[in-house]
């Protein structure tokens, strides 16, 4: 994880977001961010990227991904990073695509601060 020392992929600055290591590391090098053990920022995120990781806030259910590239027809696969931080919110529940955004939803409120790992799962021809 890093800490944002400026926005990028849609992310403001100071925000604490996942990528993959490759870009985690070519985004530090390039003085974009510093290596941060997180947890990621929770509440809603606007982005660019495809996947990541986003945070649901204490006393909420649900978080919302806004991406220009989505539509009511995406497809994808969302999982708690770490299924047993929480005692209430077990599992993703449902995920509700719209145009320009996604809602990722658990299945109780969060007694935590809690993240989800989320891929939009994109096929040649597909969104």
């Amino acid at each position: 994880m890093i800490q944002l020392n400026k926005a990028y992929g849609g992310y403001t600055q100071g925000a604490i977001v996942q990528f993959g290591a490759q870009l985690e590391a070519a985004l530090i090098t390039q003085g974009y961010g510093l290596s941060s053990t997180g947890p990621v920022s929770p509440g809603n995120v606007t982005t660019t990227e495809r996947s990541g990781r986003a945070g649901i806030a204490a006393g909420a259910n649900a978080v919302t991904v806004y991406n220009p590239s989505f539509t009511l027809s995406s497809k994808f696969v969302a999982f708690l990073s770490d299924p047993i931080a929480d005692t209430g919110a077990t599992g993703v529940v449902l995920i509700t695509p719209g145009v320009g955004y996604v809602i990722f939803t658990v299945n109780a409120n969060a007694a935590a601060p809690i993240a989800i790992d989320w891929l939009h799962v994109v096929q040649s021809g597909l969104t």
